[in-house]
């Protein structure tokens, strides 16, 4: 019986310790090599790991919230602008991933007290409050009378919320779990524990980010994460008709892979043109599906720009499939995702480069823009389910403008989260930000929306600011209601540093 027990302690402390060490610790250690805007809640969690590590040494600026704060605000342009008109020497940090919600940003703040943050900054959107999963739900709902139970619960369901069970278990369990059925509570208790269980769905990519970079092709990935092509490249790492770069070691050795779909080839070969403009290279592009190029050696002598020209292009809204995509850019081929780079780039997980359809709007008349954004965005439901989520939200604010407002469930977080900087005398910035001009018409000009701007003012006193710049970006700074382009980021960050600037005592 003695060795019994003896043999269960030592199983439990193994196992605790190897879940702590393998998957609190070293999972963390290991250079992150996932893109911006992908493994959202690792990349979140490696950040916050980062910036705890960090000695303090010069005054804090911590952004928080969900995907509209990080394609708003870029950290390091903030920070340049800051030193340059304000001579504050800051850190700004993000910690912010895709769909966090007022509900787990109020989970977040006991997190924030070790990284001692001189301010913190929330830009929040009408997506933020989740109120269109209101009309999802219950078709004939609203959200003036919907019970709040039932929002709750749909809340913390896995499809709309896994950061409740893979970042904040245990403080999701303390707020709600009161809410919640048998099977979610024990789950929450055991992400709550273990850690492997916890991590079990997220920490694989940035291992298989790893391996792929050192023995794979880079074929396979959600986010381009190579060298700027000069001539512009889209998220997904395709090119236009024409792209340049520099030759590498990597390239010499092992060549480069490429995308080539049907639709280029269009039944017949298409030629690619190589030049540096001293040697001259001709490929025939044959077969669709990735394939291996090697650049003759000459190219390696030198290493000038190499440029490579396409004999034609191809167009993904007239393709079908998984290339189907409703925009009007020319599409050549797909590179590898660490394309032109001997070693793949890592700590980069709240760094953006811009891409291709970032520029797609430069120029662009409104009514020009109007169009394109129906096209882009609303059409074509049946054939892209992936739009689904902003049919929804479409629906939502035009429904929503006929109901009164009613600070529920998210809003009294957004309280919380007030009240919680305020009673500590921390410099908090609550932002209502930029809206597509074409989504608030739908509901800017109702009570709804007149009695929602009000309770965010009403938010503000004591170390609470509240900012509303609703309107303060024409419509081609967006790429869909509420994301802006690069181009719409870039605009509004002398904006933005104004803003915070001023916030910090002369």
């Amino acid at each position: 019986m003695k060795q019994r027990i003896i043999f269960i302690c030592l199983f439990l402390v193994s196992l605790f310790g190897i879940d702590f060490l393998v998957f609190k610790k070293l999972q963390f250690i290991l250079p992150n090599e996932s893109p911006w805007n992908t493994n959202h809640f690792f990349n979140f969690l490696y950040e916050y790991e980062r910036i705890r590590n960090l000695p303090k040494t010069k005054k804090r600026i911590i952004i928080v919230g969900s995907s509209v704060a990080y394609y708003s605000i870029d950290a390091g342009k903030l920070k340049e602008s800051l030193q340059k008109d304000f001579s504050l020497d800051v850190d700004v940090f993000y910690l912010a991933y895709a769909g966090n919600s007022p509900l787990y940003v109020y989970l977040l703040l006991n997190w924030l007290d070790p990284l001692e943050p001189d301010l913190v900054v929330y830009p929040v959107n009408f997506i933020d409050y989740r109120l269109h999963r209101t009309y999802v739900m219950f078709p004939e709902g609203r959200n003036d009378s919907v019970e709040e139970s039932l929002v709750v619960k749909d809340a913390l369901t896995f499809t709309e919320a896994p950061q409740s069970l893979w970042v904040f278990p245990w403080e999701t369990l303390r707020e709600v779990g009161s809410s919640m059925d048998w099977d979610t509570w024990s789950r929450y208790v055991l992400s709550s524990g273990f850690s492997f269980y916890r991590y079990k769905d997220i920490y694989l990519q940035n291992l298989q980010n790893l391996m792929q970079h050192r023995f794979g092709r880079n074929t396979s990935y959600h986010a381009y994460a190579g060298v700027l092509i000069p001539e512009g490249i889209n998220g997904l790492g395709w090119t236009g008709q024409q792209f340049s770069f520099f030759p590498t070691n990597k390239m010499k050795n092992k060549g480069f892979w490429v995308e080539v779909t049907s639709f280029l080839l269009a039944g017949k070969p298409c030629r690619m043109e190589i030049s540096n403009g001293t040697s001259k290279q001709e490929i025939l592009l044959k077969q669709e599906g990735w394939i291996r190029l090697h650049l003759d050696s000459k190219f390696f002598e030198d290493k000038k720009l190499i440029t490579v020209k396409l004999e034609r292009v191809w167009f993904a809204n007239q393709a079908t499939g998984a290339y189907l995509d409703y925009h009007f850019d020319p599409m050549g081929v797909r590179l590898e995702q660490t394309f032109g780079l001997d070693e793949a780039r890592s700590g980069i997980q709240y760094e953006r480069d811009p891409r291709t359809e970032d520029f797609r709007y430069l120029g662009m008349k409104d009514e020009d823009y109007r169009k394109y954004f129906q096209y882009r965005l609303l059409e074509g439901l049946e054939k892209r389910p992936g739009i689904g989520y902003l049919v929804a939200l479409k629906l939502a604010k035009e429904r929503i403008r006929e109901e009164s407002f009613r600070p529920y469930f998210h809003f009294r977080y957004l309280k919380k989260i007030a009240d919680h900087f305020r009673e500590r005398k921390v410099p908090f910035l609550l932002i209502n930000n930029p809206e597509n001009p074409i989504s608030l018409d739908w509901y800017e000009d109702s009570r709804w929306y007149r009695d929602h701007l009000a309770y965010l003012q009403s938010l503000a006193g004591g170390s609470v600011t509240y900012w509303d710049i609703h309107r303060s970006l024409p419509m081609q700074g967006f790429s869909d209601f509420h994301h802006f382009t690069y181009v719409g980021m870039e605009q509004m960050n002398p904006i933005y540093a104004k803003r915070i600037g001023n916030l910090f005592p002369k």
